[in-house]
């Protein structure tokens, strides 16, 4: 069927891509993008980066400049949040009870913190919008302290931000080692030197088991019994599809929406993208979702492309993430695996600047830089074209002798 009206529910990254890959497409029909905010889209990564540890006012890195929507023909709708979709009369419903009729829909509505609830019922504060940011920034500054429950991105980002305003910080983390099961043991020892050399007060393997109180005074408990009294928690404990308004639409979901490597659900005319998609990844040879940036915004061009010009092309781009902490910025192509060697093939963990590879069998699964950015791009081609373990160490000129 021809393609003239196309609903974006999600004006996130991935959203905003694929409206602006469907202009560069020549598609010329209506494209509305729903916001759950009523804030002109602004990029999240820089919420716990650069944001939390500025001593000015606020200045939101925004994703488009305001006069885009208007050039591109977006109706930008802030403020209305997709709740439902009727996949049998081709509307998408809207939280002002609006019924807006689609000819495709691009599902782009991402992921929010896993919520953690005080034994008083109170979800504890996270950091996912500049409301948040707001919040956390004027308790760093009142109290003087914070403690973080999660050892993920977030929570060390946020970590290091805020040691960077010569704020107390605690971390929990309920594994041996931060991110330990995505940079493997070595890397990570290695991340949680970085933040106890910054005064980080590190509490790894350990479980929080519950949290009571409120802004001020919160008190912890952990399975080994601990009590930890603090003025202010965050949780970052990981995050959740926004998916519950697909729930009974008829639109496969699990972990995510389900999609294939197009970005088609099984439903015609139904698309995902970025976070929240679910899909068989062609180059990994399973099904993943990438909640990072980068995904987000090549799988949105993507989608927006396929819609506008009829195909049904593959996302097939390796999966890259980077983190900043400290100063030091950690790129990273592919996706470590349990059971893969580590071999530093550049510089040396513990100091500013190593690349790590990592591998098993003949399987080269992942490359990871602190500060030895321009040493990334022939590993990343050799990923893309499905290398193998043993060229990967020739490339490092290391041979296939190498110990980790």
């Amino acid at each position: 069927m021809t393609v003239r009206q196309v609903v974006i529910a999600g004006a996130s990254v991935a959203g905003l891509s694929a409206a602006d890959a469907l202009r560069d497409g020549g598609f010329d029909g209506s494209i509305t993008l729903l916001s759950d905010e009523r804030r002109r889209p602004y990029d999240r990564p820089p919420l716990s980066k650069e944001l939390l540890s500025a001593e000015d006012e606020l200045e939101l890195a925004w994703l488009r400049p305001a006069e885009h929507y208007a050039a591109q023909r977006l109706d930008l709708r802030l403020g209305h949040a997709a709740v439902g979709l009727d996949i049998d009369r081709r509307y998408v419903i809207t939280s002002d009870g609006e019924a807006l009729p689609w000819d495709a829909v691009v599902v782009a509505t991402g992921s929010r913190p896993r919520p953690l609830v005080t034994a008083e019922g109170r979800p504890l504060p996270v950091l996912r919008t500049a409301e948040d940011l707001r919040s956390l920034r004027a308790a760093a500054a009142r109290y003087g302290e914070v403690t973080l429950v999660g050892a993920s991105f977030i929570g060390l980002e946020i970590a290091a931000s805020l040691r960077e305003l010569g704020v107390a910080v605690t971390v929990f983390g309920a594994t041996p080692l931060p991110l330990g099961d995505v940079v493997g043991s070595e890397v990570a020892g290695d991340l949680r030197d970085l933040h106890l050399a910054h005064g980080v007060r590190m509490r790894m393997g350990v479980e929080v088991v519950s949290v009571s109180g409120a802004p001020g005074s919160f008190e912890i408990r952990t399975a080994d019994g601990a009590t930890h009294r603090t003025p202010y928690v965050v949780a970052g404990v990981g995050v959740q599809p926004n998916d519950d308004w697909l729930v009974g639409s008829g639109v496969d979901l699990d972990a995510g929406v389900l999609c294939d490597a197009a970005g088609r659900t099984n439903v015609p005319g139904v698309w995902a993208a970025g976070d929240i998609a679910h899909f068989d990844h062609p180059l990994l040879g399973e099904r993943v979702h990438v909640d990072h940036w980068t995904n987000a915004v090549q799988q949105g061009r993507l989608v927006g492309a396929n819609i506008a010009r009829g195909e049904a092309a593959e996302h097939t781009g390796v999966p890259y993430y980077w983190t900043d902490q400290y100063g030091r910025r950690l790129h990273s192509y592919g996706r470590r695996r349990p059971g893969d060697e580590a071999v530093v093939a550049e510089g040396a963990l513990g100091t500013e600047e190593y690349l790590v590879l990592y591998g098993a069998g003949d399987a080269f699964h992942c490359v990871l830089s602190c500060g030895r950015e321009r040493s990334l791009r022939p590993y990343r081609k050799l990923l893309q074209r499905r290398g193998t373990w043993h060229e990967a160490l020739q490339l490092a000129g290391r041979g296939a002798d190498v110990t980790a």
